[in-house]
């Protein structure tokens, strides 16, 4: 019943994050339609990235992983009264240090820019357009940051459906200036980052309407102080170490990518573009069973109830592993049919295909570590450690890093996306050991025969894939090449869930319950 519960919320969060994704993909599709992998791409992706990449600093990240344990325990142990105060402390102060953050972000954003994207500099008024778009930008923090913080409240009292939905909105405003205002303006790519504060503001207003209609007494009474405050910062001060390392990995790429002499042109783009691709299976299957069974484990952990944390962490793996192995073996195979119909057209042509592919090609070999990692730290994070994540994250940045070096040149950017696949992979081994040593075993002998009889079956399918693309011919037309490559994404899903329901694999029994339990409710 437990795994049932975790696999229905899962099952909701995915679908919400699906119907977000698509747009998102939608989004993608307009942007590169406006602008390919060119110079405007280029530094529109470069700016954008600081400010959403720090909101993990400050929301979804270092705060939500130290502030959903506690939120909890105080649920559990004193009732929402004090758990609201706790909440509306939270809030309050962290809209303050996020303003004195915006604040020094808007003033050095030059500064920040020229450290960030170095190479941007070898071409005339590169650099200065980024710190422009930037500095336009990083007021979105304030307000992500805020949304992140009501997304961590509203999972921690088992309300899913707002957090997974409200991506959407930002989604919709780039939408809605790309399609309806993007050649009313002056300099379309300004305008792209204006609609990005629109859709900052659109999800915490949503967010912030559904937390006041749980109780949230915002606006009822004026809260600074709850002794759990100081607690939760303790706590953040290592998790945010662990973020920061994962932002230096991020902004080291962005480094590496920058010297196109070294890696190619539209390097960085690319990169962008084929992360957006990896991370829509790593979103709608990954992290939506992270986000469904981190309260379950935070829950287990205040109960000082060990045995079901181990059964959590156990069918968490297993889990993601279902779905995001097969769906990594699809990506490989049909990756160049995928870009080609998204992006392919005006400013995407077939060299920014080419190269998205590549980097594609190489993230998916790491997506199933990618996924695993978001739920093993999820268990050290209930337990309140937040030390051996970061710990482990900066060993895998190192080792990132110097992958980066030696493989960039002899691989262009798909050694940047290779480097960042395998410092994944060893983060996620590394986390294995040293949770079993915290909290004993959670039957890691069954996790991994599910890996290699899922990877066995994936792998089958894969063959199944590359006999249907041979059979089915490339057509001429959007529509023809749309019903050819969904025709194959069925027959992929089909053959494995096939496969998978004649092996009796119990994840796949578990979510069919699941999923059938939910709709007759």
């Amino acid at each position: 019943m437990r795994e049932e519960r975790i696999a229905r919320s899962a099952a909701g969060i995915g679908m919400a994050t699906l119907g977000s994704r698509i747009l998102g993909f939608l989004r993608d599709v307009l942007i590169a339609n406006c602008f390919g992998t060119g110079i405007f791409a280029q530094v529109f992706f470069a700016a954008f990235r600081i400010p959403n990449l720090m909101r993990r600093l400050f929301g979804e990240g270092a705060l939500s992983a130290s502030f959903i344990p506690v939120f909890t325990g105080e649920l559990v142990k004193k009732g929402r009264d004090s758990a609201w105060d706790l909440a509306l402390a939270v809030f309050n102060i962290l809209a303050i240090v996020l303003a004195l953050v915006v604040l020094l972000g808007v003033v050095f954003s030059p500064l920040i820019t020229r450290m960030v994207v170095p190479g941007f500099a070898a071409v005339p008024g590169k650099l200065e357009l980024t710190s422009r778009l930037l500095r336009i930008m990083f007021p979105y923090l304030f307000f992500i940051a805020l949304a992140a913080l009501m997304m961590g409240i509203l999972n921690s009292l088992r309300h899913f459906a707002a957090p997974a939905l409200a991506p959407i909105i930002l989604n919709v405003s780039l939408i809605t200036f790309l399609v309806f205002f993007v050649r009313a303006v002056e300099e379309p790519v300004v305008g792209l980052a204006v609609a990005v504060i629109i859709g900052g503001v659109g999800q915490l207003a949503v967010l912030l309407a559904v937390a006041l209609k749980k109780g949230f007494p915002l606006g009822r009474r004026l809260v600074f102080y709850h002794p759990l405050v100081k607690k939760i910062a303790l706590l953040m001060l290592p998790a945010t170490v662990g973020v920061a390392v994962y932002q230096i990995n991020i902004f080291v790429d962005s480094i590496c990518a920058s010297y196109e002499s070294v890696v190619g042109r539209g390097a960085l783009a690319a990169l962008w573009y084929a992360d957006r691709l990896m991370q829509f299976p790593l979103a709608v299957f990954g992290l939506a069973m992270a986000t469904a069974i981190f309260p379950a484990m935070a829950r287990s952990v205040s109960k000082n109830d060990l045995p079901a944390l181990r059964e959590t962490v156990s069918f968490g793996l297993r889990s993601v592993f279902l779905l995001t192995i097969p769906s990594a073996v699809g990506m490989i195979i049909l990756r160049t049919p995928i870009i080609s119909l998204l992006f392919e057209r005006n400013q995407f042509d077939q060299y920014s295909t080419q190269i998205t592919s590549t980097a594609l090609l190489y993230y998916c070999t790491g997506l199933f570590a990618y996924a695993g990692i978001h739920v093993l730290s999820r268990g050290f994070y209930s337990l309140k450690d937040m030390v051996t994540p970061v710990k482990v994250a900066g060993i895998a940045m190192v080792l990132n890093i110097a992958l980066n070096l030696a493989l960039m040149r002899p691989l262009k950017v798909g050694g940047l996306s290779l480097a960042t696949a395998i410092s994944a992979a060893v983060n996620f081994c590394l986390l294995i050991y040293l949770l079993r040593g915290k909290i004993g075993g959670f039957g890691e002998r069954k996790v991994l025969v599910s890996f290699l009889r899922i990877l066995g079956i994936s792998a089958f399918m894969g063959v199944i894939l590359l006999a249907a693309a041979k059979f089915l011919p490339a057509a001429d037309s959007f529509a023809g090449e749309l019903t050819r490559l969904c025709a194959l994404i069925l027959i992929g899903v089909g053959s494995f869930a096939g496969i998978s329901l004649l092996f009796n694999m119990e994840e796949l029994a578990i979510f069919k319950r699941a999923i059938s339990k939910r709709k007759s409710s």
